[in-house]
């Protein structure tokens, strides 16, 4: 991640401590709140935007500027939907990632009782929106195994954790679980992990970028096709029940958590919105049914109903570099002492340490247009 990318993430968690402080604040204010706390929310965002030197971006920021166009509405929508009701708004993001959660805060009210919202910030709205994220093997270990955490799965029969990465003992479970067809998916899988690998994290002709620059491209698109049209005869071993209630919580559409999409000084909650509130209601109900097909390097699911198409969702199959090269926006002469790598490295020369997390990489987007939601 060059320092520009790191800059602008910075800045998107800044508004997610920003939203609850403003909407605490309106909580106070309005006499609902259960704790006055609004000092302790803002000194947390202040510190925050203090210790990443951020705090003049992210004043400047569409971030913080989609949150003050909205934030007034949305709240008042709050007290609509849960008249005479005290709460406070609370941050949840990190002790919900830790559960696999998506939430990034909550509404929490006198009886304990709470509404999660993941909130998505973005700086061209939110007609085509990115949910769920992972690499190719965990896309198919999620529709076999319980997820335990980042990587990490239940056992069916013992109930114990194991790695995903743990080749054996996954082939040996999937033997078990009657899935031998899929073993030839994940020896794919395995091969074009291993193949990236030791070309661009360990292969001396990628360790500048502009060596590899364009390989990588055609990489991306070369596995990904690949990776695409093999998933579709994994999925066909997979009953269809199992393939559609993954699919549905990849989009986010179980019901779990709330949403919150802000952008273009607009906001969509599904807490609020009744068209998105019926897509939840269509694409949960027994009628609903998915089907899915190859689109160009990933795979199109579409959820439908006697009444028709209810909603598209693309898994486009890539390469994720992940910052594996040192990429910063301003060029530079000569070599500049990278903190995180310990060393000094040039412009475009690859990060040792970060290189290492160079893996297969899905994503998952819901097409709120297509959807006839925005």
């Amino acid at each position: 991640m060059g320092a520009g990318c790191t800059k602008d993430h910075f800045i998107q968690d800044a508004a997610e401590a920003y939203i609850v402080f403003r909407l605490q604040q309106l909580s106070v204010d309005n006499g609902v709140a259960i704790t006055d706390d609004v000092q302790k929310k803002k000194d947390t965002f202040v510190a925050y935007c203090e210790e990443r030197n951020i705090v003049s971006d992210f004043d400047s920021s569409i971030y913080k500027e989609n949150i003050d166009k909205i934030v007034d509405d949305f709240f008042q929508n709050l007290l609509v939907k849960y008249p005479g009701k005290k709460f406070d708004i609370v941050d949840v993001e990190k002790e919900f990632r830790d559960q696999k959660l998506k939430g990034d805060f909550i509404v929490l009210f006198e009886d304990n009782s709470h509404v999660s919202f993941s909130l998505k910030n973005y700086k061209k709205g939110f007609s085509r929106i990115q949910l769920c994220s992972g690499t190719w093997h965990s896309f198919l270990n999620n529709f076999l195994f319980e997820s335990a955490g980042v990587g990490t799965f239940i056992d069916p029969y013992t109930e114990e954790v194991f790695q995903g990465c743990n080749r054996n003992h996954r082939n040996s479970l999937i033997d078990k679980m009657g899935y031998n067809s899929l073993k030839d998916v994940y020896n794919f899988f395995d091969t074009v992990n291993d193949t990236i690998k030791e070309f661009y994290t360990y292969g001396e002709q990628a360790r500048y970028w502009k060596n590899v620059s364009s390989q990588w491209k055609n990489d991306c698109s070369s596995y990904g096709l690949k990776a695409a049209e093999t998933i579709i005869s994994a999925l066909d071993s997979i009953s269809k029940d199992v393939v559609k209630k993954r699919i549905i919580k990849m989009a986010g559409l179980n019901y779990d958590e709330e949403i919150l999409l802000i952008g273009k000084g607009k906001y969509l909650c599904s807490l609020f919105n009744e068209k998105y509130a019926q897509i939840l209601k269509r694409v949960n109900s027994d009628e609903c049914v998915v089907e899915y097909t190859t689109n160009k390097k990933g795979v199109l699911f579409t959820l439908s109903d006697s009444t028709g198409v209810i909603a598209n969702i693309e898994v486009p199959f890539t390469l994720q570099k992940n910052g594996a090269w040192n990429l910063p926006k301003t060029k530079y002469s000569g070599t500049q002492y990278h903190s995180k790598e310990g060393l000094d490295l040039l412009h475009g020369e690859r990060r040792p340490k970060k290189s290492k997390e160079i893996a297969t990489s899905i994503n998952t987007y819901l097409n709120l247009k297509k959807a006839g939601v925005c």
